[in-house]
């Protein structure tokens, strides 16, 4: 099962430059998604020629910016309907469900795809359990690795090691030794720390941008060293990684998003 080819082009209407991804399937017809960051999506057959996609497009412009402003100025629906076209992000990046009857249940990520197949893919709770369960798969590979790399750059700021030092020059033992890796689903926080070192981090972060997940195990790092939010943990955590504040709206930001559709 192997996902469609996908192609990225540019389209300017208005000064306004769009970016459009076109996707080629079996499908018979042309069709045009929009989706809420603005991405244009365009559904071809294998076979159409690119001058028929454009014209297509062109057609439909005053249609497009439409629909990307009645996009940005609604709200999001409270929760995803885990259908098929629905995008849902891996590592920031959105990736549209395709969905498929089949055994065993399993998810593919394709370029641009999450190829869902269970037993009954009309099923919204059997799809969400397919890719809960992929989220804490991908979560258990990616965070272990994001873990590794964000504490040996961690150790090597000069306010941790100088910390470290310290604590070692005080109980001549190795001080903040890596505790245990703890991956679950959490409601209300994306990661915890305790006294022990021991790291919690919730799955669905796998869903969210590299930078932002690095954001949160370094600021669970800080918690080695400060375990409350003292103005001593926020220094560390601007001499760890400067311009944090930068990214914490990103995980503010939802994890999926619908389209709108004319055929």
């Amino acid at each position: 099962m192997n996902p469609p080819p996908l192609y990225r082009r540019q389209y300017q209407h208005q000064q306004q430059i769009f970016e459009v991804l076109i996707k080629r399937s079996r499908r018979k017809t042309l069709a045009i998604h929009v989706l809420r960051t603005g991405l244009v999506e365009i559904r071809a057959p294998l076979q159409c020629a690119w001058l028929q996609i454009d014209d297509f497009l062109e057609a439909r412009l005053d249609w497009i910016v439409a629909a990307i402003q009645q996009l940005a100025n609604s709200p999001l629906p409270e929760a995803p309907a885990y259908c098929d076209g629905e995008y849902h992000d891996y590592l920031g990046q959105p990736h549209q469900l395709l969905l498929v009857r089949g055994k065993p249940s399993q998810v593919v990520v394709g370029a641009g795809q999450l190829l869902v197949q269970c037993a009954a893919p009309s099923d919204p709770q059997q799809v969400r359990q397919c890719l809960l369960k992929f989220w804490r798969q991908r979560a258990l590979l990616v965070l272990d690795e994001r873990l590794r790399d964000c504490r040996a750059h961690f150790d090597q700021v000069p306010a941790v090691a100088a910390l470290i030092q310290r604590k070692v020059a005080l109980s001549g033992e190795s001080a903040n030794a890596a505790g245990k890796l703890t991956i679950r689903r959490m409601r209300a926080r994306w990661g915890s720390c305790s006294r022990g070192g021991d790291i919690c981090l919730n799955a669905a972060l796998v869903q969210k941008p590299t930078v932002a997940i690095d954001m949160v195990i370094i600021h669970e790092l800080c918690h080695l060293h400060h375990f409350s939010h003292s103005k001593a943990f926020y220094g560390l955590m601007d001499a760890a990684m400067p311009g944090w504040r930068d990214h914490e709206g990103l995980l503010n930001q939802p994890s999926w998003r619908r389209q709108t559709v004319l055929v």
